[in-house]
């Protein structure tokens, strides 16, 4: 087992670089939509 912890820290490592841009992108979202409702929409 202990051959192998280089291995254990780099899933870690990819997987704490994909949760993080994972994050980036809810973020991104939702200001998006907080934008978006924040318009004040015209009459029709």
């Amino acid at each position: 087992m202990p051959d192998n912890w280089s291995f254990v820290i780099a899933a870690y490592a990819i997987a704490a670089v994909a949760l993080g841009g994972y994050w980036r992108r809810l973020v991104r979202l939702e200001r998006d939509v907080e934008r978006r409702n924040a318009r004040p929409r015209r009459p029709r």
